[in-house]
């Protein structure tokens, strides 16, 4: 049976305003977020454990916030996938975060941090999700409310 394809998160819109306009801020932040997305991209790989049945493909949007320890609080499912089990995959691995590197500190307040998954049992699938999920964040660009959110994007990985 073929592993399905996870993809997570590995570049940051912090604080972002649509891509025309956007100001680009490069921070010791940056190398905090990579090791991030590197955290949570081993996590999905961890979670995932082979199953007799497809575990199916989806977009699953996770939000949740920083605790005092650098570990992910109040993890809830932004946007359902459509699918129970890329759902799931999506929030225990966002949940497990942080035991390796902390999540980024950004000195706000009650910072809201989103995981963008995507789960796709083949790169074509994979391309019709990512610009499923490309409108969305356009989408949710545009509403100034959401620009304060930190959230890591697909970056697929190299086929091997």
């Amino acid at each position: 049976m073929k592993t399905p394809y996870i993809f997570l998160a590995g570049t940051l819109l912090a604080f972002s305003a649509p891509a025309a306009s956007q100001d680009i801020f490069v921070s010791a932040e940056a190398a905090a977020v990579e090791a991030v997305s590197r955290d949570l991209d081993r996590k999905l790989a961890a979670a995932y454990t082979p199953r007799t049945q497809p575990l199916g493909e989806g977009v699953a949007i996770v939000r949740f916030e920083r605790g005092a320890d650098g570990l992910p609080i109040n993890v809830e499912i932004y946007r359902k996938s459509g699918n129970f089990g890329v759902d799931r995959l999506a929030r225990h691995a966002v949940s497990r975060l942080g035991r390796n590197a902390p999540l980024p500190h950004t000195g706000i307040p009650g910072q809201s941090y989103q995981a963008n998954i995507i789960v796709a049992n083949s790169m074509k699938s994979h391309a019709e999700l990512a610009a499923q999920l490309a409108k969305l964040e356009v989408k949710r660009l545009a509403d100034p409310g959401e620009r304060a959110v930190l959230a890591f994007t697909p970056a697929p990985r190299k086929e091997s």
